[in-house]
């Protein structure tokens, strides 16, 4: 299922799906209907995104999947401005959590995960930090979330964040049962990288176009530049292709009382 390719700039690249999610991949990333690996399904993409802007730069607006381009990112950014302009009006403190995995399959063999495989695995938790987390907040009046999937380097696997605009203060300590659905349900969790101190930080007196907003759609696919993923990085074409592979969407929101 991992063993490595060649990649540019003397990385390795692994298969972009295990055998198990191949039926993910659409047949516009496959190369006469085979599934590559994840460097030559990124350039697929990256080709795929860069069409779309030249001749077609609304095309966002009509297909069912994100396209990462400069049109969308535009669009995803007064999304995100929207949501929060209305959660500053109430907001009081912001959350930001992380939650990842280890993308070695086979770290002493160097052998990678399929990134599609990673991805569902560190998905496996979503219902139960959900839940934990509407447990953790059930003292708080009014919340808003905010989750995004991205992240730089890493090799291009990326984290999952999530963001809070909370109407009260809260101590960092209630997360705790939160972290710990993630380590209990996600096979490529790690303890080391879940603590408290780690992955949970809290900030108050949020002002419109936060601190939140931007840390949350900066780490998103083509937001950074405002471009669109053909002038980003390799590591973000990379998580642009893969949440295109495995039909993720790269941010949503969660709960708005």
């Amino acid at each position: 299922m991992g063993r490595l390719l060649s990649e540019k700039g003397g990385l390795l690249s692994p298969r972009l799906a295990g055998p198990t999610e191949e039926d993910r991949v659409p047949e516009r990333l496959r190369n006469n209907g085979k599934v590559t690996d994840w460097t030559q399904s990124t350039k697929n993409f990256t080709s795929l995104v860069q069409w779309l802007d030249d001749f077609e730069p609304d095309a966002h607006r009509a297909l069912s999947f994100e396209v990462f381009n400069s049109r969308w990112a535009g669009a995803a950014w007064s999304e995100l401005y929207r949501i929060d302009k209305k959660a500053c009006e109430w907001a009081e403190y912001t959350v930001l959590i992380t939650f990842s995995g280890t993308y070695w399959l086979d770290k002493d063999a160097g052998v990678l995960f399929p990134p599609v495989t990673y991805l569902e695995r560190l998905q496996a938790s979503k219902q139960a930090r959900q839940k934990a987390l509407s447990r953790a907040l059930q003292g708080v009046e009014k919340w808003q979330s905010i989750r995004a999937i991205g992240g730089e380097g890493h090799n291009g696997y990326p984290r999952v964040y999530l963001g809070l605009y909370l109407s009260s203060p809260v101590e960092k300590e209630i997360f705790e049962p939160v972290l710990q659905s993630h380590l209990n349900n996600c096979p490529v969790a790690g303890e080391d990288a879940h603590t408290l101190q780690k992955a949970v930080s809290i900030q108050d007196s949020p002002q419109h176009k936060s601190e939140l907003i931007h840390a949350i759609g900066k780490r998103i696919p083509g937001l950074k530049s405002g471009e669109g993923i053909v002038s980003e990085s390799w590591e973000k074409r990379k998580v642009a292709t893969l949440l295109h592979a495995g039909g993720w969407q790269s941010y949503s929101f969660g709960r708005s009382i």
